[in-house]
C-alpha cells in the first residue's frame, strides 16, 4: 500500500526546459548547441555540490569561448526559467491533506535550492527531502535513493516517485519504489491512482 509520495523538482514542481526558454531570449543563436555545452557533466557536478554556479560558469567559458556571451547570459538568467508548476504543488498539498507523507528527491545545486526555497512553498510542505548537492550524490545513483529511504525510515514498496527522467524512475523501481515518468500532472495522477 502506498503511504508516501516522492516528488522530483525540475519539470515536476518547477519548469526546466532550457532550449525553448532561451530560444525566446536569444535570437540568431544556435540555442540547442549552446545548451548542450552548458547542461553537461559540469552542470551535473554542480548539482552534486562539486561547484558553485560561478565556478561552473568559468569552466564553461574556458571550454567554449565561442559562446562566451550566450553562456554568461544563461548563467545570469537560468533560475528565472524555473516557473512553479502550481498544479503539481496543489496535488502535493492534497496528498498531504489525505494523509500521505510527501518528500522531495532532487538533483539541485545550492544556489538553485536557495532561490526556490525563498519562493516556493513545497520545501516547507515536505515531510523530508534529499537534495543532491547536500549529499554529493546525484540521481540515478542508487545511493541517493537509499539515503531518502534510510533517513526517513521509508519502505520502497510504500512509496510512489514522480520524476521526468526515465533513468531516475528505473533506479527508483529497482529500489522497490513505484516509479512514474512525469509528463504532465493529469497523466501522473492517472498512473498513480492514489485515490
Amino acid at each position: 500500500m502506498i503511504k508516501h509520495v516522492v516528488f522530483d523538482i525540475g519539470n515536476v514542481l518547477a519548469d526546466f526546459h532550457p532550449i525553448p526558454y532561451f530560444r525566446q531570449k536569444m535570437a540568431d543563436v544556435d540555442v540547442s548547441a549552446v545548451c548542450a555545452c552548458v547542461f553537461d557533466e559540469i552542470w551535473t557536478r554542480m548539482d552534486r555540490g562539486d561547484f558553485l554556479c560561478a565556478e561552473a560558469m568559468q569552466i564553461h567559458l574556458r571550454k567554449y569561448p565561442q559562446y562566451a556571451k550566450e553562456i554568461s547570459y544563461i548563467y545570469e538568467h537560468w533560475l528565472e526559467m524555473m516557473v512553479p508548476l502550481e498544479d503539481t504543488f496543489a496535488y502535493m498539498k492534497e496528498c498531504k491533506e489525505r494523509g500521505f507523507g510527501v518528500y522531495l528527491l532532487s538533483n539541485i545545486g545550492m544556489e538553485c535550492h536557495e532561490y526556490l526555497a525563498k519562493r516556493d512553498a513545497y520545501f516547507n510542505l515536505a515531510d523530508g527531502m534529499v537534495l543532491s548537492y547536500q549529499e554529493h550524490l546525484v540521481k540515478p545513483q542508487r545511493e541517493i535513493f537509499a539515503c531518502l529511504l534510510g533517513r526517513y525510515g521509508l519502505k520502497g514498496e510504500e512509496c510512489v516517485f514522480f520524476d521526468d527522467s526515465e533513468a531516475n524512475v528505473a533506479t527508483a523501481c529497482a529500489m522497490g519504489m513505484r516509479g512514474i515518468i512525469f509528463k504532465d500532472l493529469k497523466q501522473a495522477k492517472r498512473e498513480a491512482a492514489l485515490w
